[in-house]
């Protein structure tokens, strides 16, 4: 857990520094969430990597070695240096894992499925479709996919996003991004 707590620190020293948005070769520009359709995600953290007495290959081993340690279905999928950046990637097979690696909370499911759960669904959601707002409560399409989370992280998500939920921006058709000062909790729903 300390060095968890140290390499993402480390990582995400700049992290205020860099844009938003992703490119269609799959990189990410900020902070990523990037949701798979078989419900494994990745956690891609972007950020300034000028310094030279930091060594990719010494980091992505050691944060390797603290995945396997967890006995979570969490493990690095990449490390790339470009231009004084470094895009640093874990792979993880649940949402559950990325909750607990990250000590923090997130839900993955369909909106049944978290109603089912006993989520309260009582947010207002802007469509997609018309530009209307919505409570998510009241979408009738209970089988398309929701996304539930706190950190101020963007989520790419792998089907269009349908709705959104008013502290979040669409900044194309499958990445939300939180606003600026925003709390969460953030709701993405897509097919």
């Amino acid at each position: 857990m300390k060095f968890r707590t140290t390499l993402v620190v480390t990582l995400m020293v700049g992290l205020f520094l860099t844009g938003c948005g992703s490119s269609s070769s799959g990189t990410f520009s900020q902070d990523t969430i990037a949701l798979k359709k078989n419900r494994s995600l990745t956690y891609t953290i972007v950020t300034d990597f000028a310094e030279s007495y930091y060594d990719v290959e010494e980091l992505t081993e050691m944060a390797d070695e603290e995945a396997g340690e967890t006995g979570l279905g969490v493990r690095v999928q990449s490390a790339e240096v470009t231009d004084g950046m470094i895009q640093f990637t874990y792979e993880m097979d649940s949402d559950s894992d990325y909750a607990s690696f990250m000590n923090t909370s997130c839900y993955l499911g369909t909106i049944s499925s978290a109603m089912s759960d006993s989520y309260r669904l009582k947010v207002t959601v802007n469509s997609t479709k018309d530009d209307t707002q919505v409570t998510l409560a009241d979408v009738s399409h209970t089988d398309y996919s929701l996304f539930i989370w706190n950190e101020i992280i963007a989520v790419s998500c792998p089907g269009k996003v349908m709705y959104y939920s008013t502290n979040l921006e669409l900044t194309d058709d499958y990445l939300v991004v939180p606003q600026s000062d925003s709390a969460g909790p953030y709701y993405v729903v897509y097919k």
